[in-house]
């Protein structure tokens, strides 16, 4: 139990916000959660459930609920956002004026605005200046196995070291281990590229290509995802840690994931209509579209990536994905 109580307000009653404010909880902090959907609220209030997400869990006695953003917003001094990312664009505008100086924020989501390609810590500090600290949590963590409390690193960025601490600290628990660091960029860079990737070795399984095939693909996907963090100003040793490498690792070699599972449909031949049907939520798809444009403004070579987004964008098929890469011309394995 951690030995700081802060006031908590999560913002995103789905699988990783129910999580992380279930840990947070267990933590012995004072959790808020904000949810649109009625019967969510009335399901962790009454019964300490979200049988939505979780049908067969618990929940901890003191996690309270509420439909009212502006409720839980005001009841926190730390406000955690665990929403898709482009919803974020959304809630930063909404609560633009609300956030207070005195409040800290945490950005738990993974990806980038659709427009620019700004991180997504940035859109909420240009959405509220008079914010305070803002912190990235990320790493590798499916929420179904932190909320049945499995064994689990994650790490928190901030360049703000007391207000790291705080957010550190207050996710401890026998079954969460929580490491900081100070580069917000890097952190963001690797968990929103790891879809795109993981989307690529699901791909690659579809194919049946082979273990040789993926574990080169992840790891020139590395390369990759260190170019793109570096060209934004993010630190070399971060891509190799929690938030890029392992993050990667998880989420390309497991079917609990979704961008793995839904690239296996691609890779089998099943239609990007029909693989999101089936699978839901792939952010790896608007991932793949964003970093590419991007890489292409900045000059960046990013063929992995470029050529997954190829894929989802119809313009050429796996097969002929992967003879493109295999067939481009030699080059050192490091960048000078």
């Amino acid at each position: 139990m951690s030995s700081k109580v802060c006031k908590w307000g999560v913002l995103g009653g789905g699988a990783w916000g129910t999580a992380l404010a279930n840990t947070l909880a267990d933590s012995g902090q004072d959790v808020m959660l904000w949810d649109r959907d009625p019967s969510v609220v009335e399901d962790i209030n009454k019964f300490h459930q979200n049988r939505k997400r979780y049908p067969d869990l618990s929940l901890h006695e003191n996690l309270r609920a509420s439909e009212v953003l502006e409720d839980v917003v005001e009841h926190a001094e730390i406000v955690m956002v665990a929403v898709p990312s482009d919803v974020n664009m959304m809630l930063a505008v909404q609560l633009s004026e609300t956030l207070k100086p005195t409040q800290g924020l945490v950005v738990t989501s993974k990806g980038f605005r659709e427009s620019d390609g700004a991180l997504l810590t940035d859109v909420w500090r240009e959405a509220a200046p008079q914010l305070g600290p803002i912190a990235v949590l990320a790493g590798p963590s499916f929420a179904r196995e932190v909320m049945e409390k499995k064994l689990t690193a994650m790490v928190v960025a901030c360049n703000d070291e007391p207000f790291r601490a705080t957010v550190a600290e207050s996710l401890v628990t026998p079954y969460v281990r929580v490491y900081e660091n100070s580069d917000v960029v890097g952190s963001q860079v690797g968990g929103a590229i790891k879809n795109v990737l993981a989307i690529a070795a699901g791909i690659l399984d579809g194919l049946q290509m082979g273990h040789n095939a993926r574990a080169a693909m992840l790891t020139r996907g590395l390369v990759e995802m260190a170019r793109y963090s570096k060209v934004l100003g993010g630190k070399d040793m971060t891509v190799w840690g929690l938030s890029g490498m392992g993050d990667l690792l998880l989420t390309s070699n497991s079917t609990l994931s979704r961008n793995y599972r839904f690239g296996q449909l691609m890779g089998k031949g099943v239609s990007l209509t029909e693989a999101k049907m089936r699978i839901g939520t792939v952010e790896g798809i608007l991932g793949a579209r964003i970093v590419t444009v991007q890489a292409q403004a900045h000059g960046l070579d990013l063929a992995i990536v470029s050529a997954t987004d190829g894929i989802l964008h119809g313009d050429v098929t796996p097969v002929q994905a992967v003879e493109y890469l295999m067939q481009r011309p030699r080059a050192p394995e490091f960048d000078s």
